[in-house]
């Protein structure tokens, strides 16, 4: 089993296939890919055709991405003398190409392709034997060394390579400027470790991030059967997932978990969305197309450093596909019970140096079929269709141009809350636009600039008069990447955000002020520095203003050891704050037909974090791949939302700051095992408490008091190689919750246990495949959270069937 590194430079860990891959880069041109592709399919790990059947190493821009395999490889003898010679072709550069969109420019040229070149046949290992499996990785790097260093190949000797710091002479000879040159300071080869570029607006390789940090890759999606991202979310430890209504989920990382989650930040591509009334994100109101996505990146715990303000406990980076990846049109259609219904197609094409895709998606569902009160029925029908634009321009081979653009229309999905009052109503929806356009240029010094400016356009009116706004954000971004000679890695930056809040067209009010503008500004500088062979010191601090709330800091510090090659362990310590919404401020809302209110005190405060966290990472026999987080949160200035007795009604909501403090700490562990060459065990486990020394409790806040034990344990299994099975398990614990029917109260939600199953076909060359799956399979339906702000529904058991058929 392998995995493709789609982005940057792999790390190696094995010092023989290591050194033998660094002298196979020092034969071939930069100008150029070379692939060497080994025939093994293996579904679980990867999402095409075309990243299964490839194994090997390529050379871009004097990169070496490497590909390699879980399990050792037998080496058979060529069909005919010469014939991997031959097999080796170059393909025009229409191959896959690595996205150059959010911060993920690593990979500015196309592939072309080399298949089949070393005429391999995979050989699962099957004992513990690691002797036989070195060797049989020994062979196979020097028989791609041999046959790669032929002459008759054809490739040009490598002029330069960037990224090692190795140069060769136009002879193919090593330069003499560092005749103390070790291969072991380059590392090129690893297997499965995904490149992220949340952590530090820069790519880096997941298992050198001082972060609890998680990748969710678009085989993960399609393998689970996610049909949302907060669906795909329940494969992360620490993220908290409960689903509200259909479309409407409550997504939160380390506690704080509830509908509203303001002490997260999510982005796409780097573009944040960020509601500016209620804060947090709506998730079922924004044009993601699962389809469209290549990775989710997410950081458990603060980012304030890289992203400013609400990167509180967390940062959730959806990452989209490179049109290039999306060549020609692809069709998928979903149907499943309780009338849920999916159509999306996709068209993408190239034409020189820009690559185009165009998405469009329908969906629609009854919503959940049990739920509500005698106050009022629960209505959470949803439609809702989305269409996006994706464009990348590659101007020359240091500038990469990306433009997108997307809008939503959503009709219903805000079962309105019985505290709304009788006869109130209307009909709910939404809209969702945005536009963003980035420009990242690569400096000679192997550093990055990256400009990006985005527009947010949002309109929402949840099923009552009362509440009905639409806001513009207008944000601009500025990161630089710097490498220097003396073991430091420098990005500093500057970020802005201007956000103007329309509620003119609420009835009879929603705000004290119809109109409120405001803007936050913030600047940061982060320094990564190998004091040592094995240390490495990571600093940052950020300052950030904004115009109602004033000055902020962010700050953060991490040491990072690595005890062998293949374990390291970390610890770090941050600040971060979460910023009161302007808008909210101004919050003035009358309910239950004026006998209740909400409001706001002001001025709020932020609400600040101190953390703690000591992480450790480690792969056991190639096989294994396991990390341990555990982390302490202390926050002041916590908000609560508190129903009381009081005027101008009989019930008065209040929102203040409440005096104290809140501790959250816990334990995080996840695991991945490929067990054989066919089947792949993963898991996850959870622990957390958090203790409130505030006047009030969780409930107030319209929050779910965090699950304290939460546990997933999945399985992936090729059948065949056309037939792949897959099953995930997830149990949570019991916890309490917001009671929108008796607001002053609580309500218990009972742990649950959740089963979901999916199996898959493939057929026509792997270009089509038929799936058939069940979620909630235990239950017919079962509660997992509630909010004062929408009416009270169940999850139901949901069969559904999928097809997807792509034509090049």
């Amino acid at each position: 089993m392998y995995r493709t590194i789609r982005s940057g430079v792999c790390s190696g860990r094995s010092a023989v296939s290591a050194r033998l891959t660094r002298c196979v880069a020092s034969c071939l041109r930069n100008e150029s890919w070379g692939e060497v592709s080994v025939p093994l399919k293996t579904h679980s790990n990867s999402s095409s055709a075309t990243e299964r059947e490839v194994s090997g190493c390529a050379i871009s821009n004097g990169l070496v991405l490497c590909r390699t395999l879980m399990f050792g490889l037998s080496l058979p003898a060529p069909a005919e003398p010469g014939a991997p010679v031959r097999a080796l072709r170059a393909s025009g550069g229409t191959g896959p190409r690595a996205g150059a969109h959010g911060s993920d420019q690593t990979n500015a040229t196309r592939s072309l392709s080399c298949d089949k070149a070393l005429g391999m046949t995979p050989r699962a290992s099957t004992t513990s034997d690691t002797r036989l499996l070195r060797r049989a990785r020994y062979a196979l790097w020097v028989a791609a060394l041999l046959v790669l260093s032929t002459p008759a190949v054809g490739f040009a000797q490598v002029e330069d390579v960037s990224s090692t710091g190795v140069a060769v002479d136009d002879g193919g000879e090593p330069s003499t400027e560092d005749d103390d040159f070790d291969v072991e300071d380059i590392d090129l080869l690893d297997m499965e470790v995904p490149v992220v570029v949340t952590a530090s607006r820069r790519p880096q390789r997941l298992n050198t991030v001082p972060y609890a940090m998680s990748v969710i890759t678009a085989a993960d999606i399609r393998e689970s059967g996610a049909h949302s991202i907060p669906d795909a979310l329940r494969l992360v430890p620490g993220v908290d997932v409960a689903d509200l209504t259909f479309g409407t989920t409550a997504v939160s990382p380390r506690g704080f978990h509830g509908f509203i989650a303001s002490q997260v930040l999510v982005l796409v591509d780097g573009r944040q969305i960020y509601d500016s009334l209620f804060g947090g994100t709506l998730w079922g109101n924004w044009p993601f197309q699962m389809e469209d996505i290549e990775r989710i990146e997410v950081i458990r715990g603060p980012g304030g450093v890289t992203w400013g303000a609400n990167a509180v406990n967390g940062v959730i980076n959806i990452i989209t596909k490179d049109p290039g990846d999306q060549l020609g049109l692809t069709i998928r259609s979903r149907g499943g019970s309780r009338g849920t219904l999916g159509q999306s197609v996709a068209f993408g094409y190239r034409e020189g140096k820009l690559r185009v895709r165009v998405s469009a998606e329908y969906e629609s569902s009854d919503g959940f079929n049990k739920g509500g009160s005698i106050l009022r029925t629960l209505d959470d029908d949803y439609k809702g269709a989305r269409l996006s634009l994706h464009a990348v321009y590659d101007h020359g081979p240091d500038d990469t141009i990306t433009i997108s653009a997307g809008s939503a229309v959503v009709d219903g999905g805000f079962p309105a809350t019985p505290q709304a009052g009788i006869g109130v109503r209307r009909n709910p929806g939404s809209q969702a636009s945005y536009v963003l356009g980035k420009w990242v240029h690569r400096t000679p010094s192997n550093g990055e600039m990256e400009f990006t400016g985005y527009v947010n356009d949002f309109y929402a009116s949840p099923g009552i008069p009362q509440i009905d706004y639409r806001y513009q954000q207008i944000g601009l971004q500025f990161a630089h990447t710097m490498h220097s000679e003396d073991d430091h890695t420098r990005t500093w930056g500057v970020d802005t955000r201007i956000d103007l809040m329309d509620a003119g067209n609420s009835s009879p009010a929603m705000l004290s002020k119809d109109f409120v503008g405001t803007a936050i500004i913030g600047a940061y500088l982060q320094d990564e520095w190998r004091i040592a062979p094995k240390w490495v010191l990571s600093l940052g601090g950020r300052m950030d203003y904004e115009f109602y709330g004033g000055f902020q800091p962010s700050a953060r510090a991490s040491l990072a050891y690595e005890l062998s090659e293949t374990s390291s362990i970390y610890g770090a310590v941050s600040r971060a704050f979460s910023m009161p919404v302007a808008a909210g401020a101004f919050t003035s809302i009358p309910m239950a037909n004026g006998l209740a209110g909400v409001n706001v005190d002001r001025p709020l405060d932020p609400t600040t974090l101190i953390a703690y966290e000591l992480g450790y990472r480690r792969r056991f026999a190639d096989r294994l791949d396991t990390s341990v987080s555990l982390f302490w949160h202390d926050y002041d200035e916590v908000g609560t939302f508190r129903p009381g007795l009081g005027g101008p009604g009989l019930l008065r909501f209040n929102f203040a700051d409440r005096a104290g403090s809140v501790s959250l700490y816990g334990l995080e562990l996840e695991a991945k095992y490929a067990a054989t060459v066919r089947l792949t065990l993963l898991g996850n486990y959870t622990y957390q408490q958090m203790n409130w020394d505030v006047i009030g409790s969780i409930v107030d806040a319209d929050l779910i008091t965090p699950p304290k034990h939460k546990l997933m344990v999945g399985a992936r299994y090729d059948m065949t190689d056309d037939i792949h099975l897959s099953a995930n398990a997830f149990y949570v614990d019991s916890t309490r919750a917001p009671n929108p029917i008796l607001p002053i109260l609580s309500r218990p939600i009972d742990a649950y246990v959740r089963v979901d199953l999916r199996a898959e076909y493939e057929f026509l060359n792997d270009q089509a495949w038929f799936a058939i799956g069940v979620r909630n399979l235990l239950d017919p339906q079962h509660r997992e959270g509630t909010t004062q702000f929408l009416n009270d529904a169940e999850v139901p058991r949901i069969v559904y069937a999928e097809f997807r058929i792509a034509v090049p």
